[in-house]
């Protein structure tokens, strides 16, 4: 979900998504689930993960919801690039991260998180080019609109082994297609546009809804 004007308080909770997408896929998670499972305790080996310390982070926006991102991406990574033409400088460096060029971002960022406002400027701004561009050993990450991403090039990336894997929270159709390939793809995780369906997160949505009512009412 990406929200303007969303109150800090609903900016933290969403702020979680990416983070959630980039713990279960550098430790690959669900496949040491899978292996455990089917009693093949020992294949742990061949599953090896990500450490982060070492990694770069790269945010595709850097708006309210991004620079909480940020914050709490902070004490995890290396180091932390933005690609946002609107971000403001000051900002971001005190958050901790380098603005740099979309295609740059593409090229050096272990984990590509696009957190941006879909509009007719974003609309598959993420494409084939994007993808080839990035690391084989790198993971994109989807948690702003789906359309903002070429799909269909993802799909092509991912077929390829071009990317490592992929987290999506939203895609191009929602749902998605029964047929689409991402489905069955191990190293992909889709979510239903719902991984910030928290109590906290619903709390504070409620909560500054109502504090907005009250101050309608008083007239500020």
């Amino acid at each position: 979900i990406v929200l303007t004007n969303t109150p800090i308080a609903v900016r933290r909770q969403l702020a979680v998504m990416p983070l959630t997408f980039i713990f279960t896929l550098a430790g690959q998670l669900f496949k040491k689930r899978e292996i455990v499972r089917a009693g093949n305790w020992n294949d742990r080996v061949d599953y090896m993960g990500q450490g982060l310390t070492t990694r770069t982070l790269g945010l595709v926006g850097a708006g309210g919801i991004g620079q909480e991102i940020l914050r709490l991406a902070r004490p995890f990574f290396g180091r932390m690039i933005v690609a946002d033409p609107y971000a403001d400088a000051a900002t971001t460096r005190a958050l901790g991260a380098d603005i740099v060029p979309l295609d740059r971002l593409a090229g050096e960022a272990d984990f590509v998180v696009v957190c941006c406002l879909l509009n007719e400027k974003t609309h598959h701004m993420i494409d084939d080019a994007f993808f080839a561009r990035m690391k084989p050993q790198a993971y994109f990450i989807n948690v702003g609109r789906g359309p903002i991403t070429d799909e269909a090039a993802l799909v092509r990336a991912l077929q390829a082994g071009r990317i490592a894997g992929a987290g999506l929270d939203v895609t191009e159709r929602e749902p998605i297609e029964p047929e689409s390939p991402l489905l069955a793809m191990e190293n992909v995780v889709i979510t239903p546009h719902a991984l910030c369906w928290t109590d906290e997160c619903f709390h504070d949505i409620a909560a500054s809804a109502l504090q907005s009512i009250v101050d309608v009412s008083l007239g500020k």
